[in-house]
């Protein structure tokens, strides 16, 4: 859960320092994302309503408005960051030298006029790893924390609905389809979203996220603490 070691999540933008800290200096830090969007406020009344109010968790949103999720004007200076970006990616030695991700289509090969047509080769990294283990893990969290996913993820839907389509896959539910759009989904077991962990609330998440590599047990450990401290020596 953390990319760079034990920094919080709220305080990071990927792997670039560079534009992690023009982000976070402008004020579109993660955290001010979350608070900007709405999607904090919209978490945090879900988890209160679950552990204190015991009502229906599902009438939380019925007051919140369109302005919720990817609100436009959501990051400062969105155009000139956009523009920095463009030219950095079109201008990096590193990708200049990285081949399209494509393969011949086999069924052109007999086109009357010789067309050869290329198709997006689906089973390179491009697709397999930033689909099912980072696009789905995005949505799967939002559908943990409560999210509309149509309506606060929708751009991160349409990507995967469109990548999954190319890959003849199921990662999500298409649009239209009834049940949740990530645990209802067919290979949803073949991403690392939460769901496919058994992890399906935010308790769920929470003792997830406790567990530890090496089997660690957290009480034990803290009553041994306990037991050779120098208070309790004292006893």
């Amino acid at each position: 859960m953390g990319p760079r070691g034990y920094d919080p999540i709220l305080s990071l933008h990927g792997d670039e320092p560079i534009g992690r800290k023009i982000m976070n200096w402008l004020g579109s830090s993660p955290h001010k994302l979350g608070e900007q969007s709405g999607l904090t406020g919209v978490a945090l009344r879900k988890e209160w309503h679950s552990l204190y109010d015991k009502g229906d968790v599902q009438d939380v949103n019925e007051d919140e408005n369109d302005s919720i999720g990817n609100a436009a004007g959501l990051i400062n200076r969105e155009g000139i960051l956009a523009k920095f970006m463009s030219f950095s990616l079109s201008h990096s030695s590193q990708l200049n030298t990285v081949l399209s991700p494509c393969i011949i289509d086999e069924a052109s090969k007999n086109s009357p006029d010789g067309t050869i047509r290329i198709k997006p080769n689906t089973k390179t990294r491009f697709f397999t790893d930033d689909t099912q283990h980072g696009l789905c893990i995005v949505l799967g969290l939002a559908e943990v924390l409560g999210f509309d996913l149509e309506r606060d993820m929708k751009q991160t839907l349409y990507v995967v609905r469109r990548l999954q389509k190319w890959m003849n896959k199921e990662f999500v539910l298409p649009a239209g389809k009834p049940g949740n759009i990530v645990s209802s989904a067919k290979d949803m077991c073949e991403t690392s979203a939460p769901q496919a962990f058994g992890v399906h609330s935010v308790g769920q998440l929470k003792q997830f996220l406790q567990l530890d590599l090496f089997g660690e047990m957290h009480q034990m450990r803290s009553e041994d603490r306990l037991r050779d401290s120098r208070l309790v020596s004292r006893l």
